[in-house]
């Protein structure tokens, strides 16, 4: 039997306010076909860049988001689609840690844990990354300077995702847009799984990560890197990968003892 779901990219201006910012999403979906499942879409940067850099309490940040979610769950149940935005800032105990919000048309929204590498001492790493299933459809977050580390995208393979979406928010990302590209080109050869590069823009700071997407083989389907909203639609199709969790977790120990090491080589 054969899977396939259409997600929906979304590239916007992440400087807006949170009812700007919803307001942009519904406006979007006045342009997608009525075959999308899934819409997926950026955060707005500041007042992540805000938390992550100590300008931000956390009990401000989490208002925004209640604030934002609240918003979206309207536009989702309106339009009968699942939306999903990401990163999302979660604490646990006294840390902090990326996640992927997933709000549904129908029922309460929910999160999945994101990043393996800790962003810096405001977001740490996960114990694990998981999966966002959508109709038996596996999708899988990289975030940030994950990109630029091989065996990231090699956890999602070995988790049995169909495609592999990169998350690189303008101001987060320190990194030029053209390698951006081309790591994600790198990525999607290697593992052999199509990859969604999510960016977006800043209008009032001219920065910009660009939205594209790269078909298994290396070749670019999709490509926008200008100051204008955008999106287009992907056919994701379930790859029957097998799923080597024994792998997964020793790819992900791989990764911390590695970011560890450049931790204690950098330290004065």
């Amino acid at each position: 039997m054969s899977y396939r779901k259409t997600v929906a990219v979304v590239r916007l201006d992440l400087s807006s306010s949170s009812r700007v910012y919803a307001e942009s999403i519904n406006e979007v979906l006045e342009h997608i076909s009525s075959n999308v499942n899934l819409l997926l879409c950026l955060s707005s940067v500041n007042s992540l860049h805000d938390f992550i850099n100590g300008y931000r309490m956390y009990n401000n940040y989490r208002n925004y988001v209640r604030n934002v979610t609240k918003k979206l769950l309207n536009v989702a149940r309106r339009r009968g689609v699942s939306i999903a935005i990401t990163p999302i800032i979660r604490k646990g105990g006294n840390k902090a840690y990326f996640s992927t919000g997933v709000i549904p048309p129908l029922g309460q929204p929910f999160f999945k844990a994101g990043n393996i590498l800790p962003i810096n001492d405001k977001i740490s790493s996960n114990k694990t990354t998981e999966v966002f299933d959508v109709g038996g459809i596996k999708l899988c977050f990289i975030y940030l300077k994950e990109l630029e580390v091989p065996e990231a995208a090699r956890v999602c393979k070995f988790l049995g995702s169909d495609i592999i979406v990169s998350v690189n928010p303008p101001l987060l990302t320190e990194r030029d847009p053209e390698l951006t590209l081309k790591l994600g080109v790198v990525r999607a050869v290697e593992n052999n799984i199509p990859l969604v590069g999510l960016g977006g823009y800043l209008s009032n700071r001219k920065l910009q990560q660009p939205t594209f997407l790269i078909n298994s083989s290396g070749d670019v389907v999709d490509f926008y890197n200008d100051y204008e909203p955008a999106v287009f639609e992907v056919e994701i199709e379930r790859l029957y990968r097998l799923v080597r969790l024994d792998l997964m977790r020793r790819y992900i120990k791989l990764i911390k003892e590695i970011s560890t090491y450049q931790t204690h080589r950098d330290l004065p």
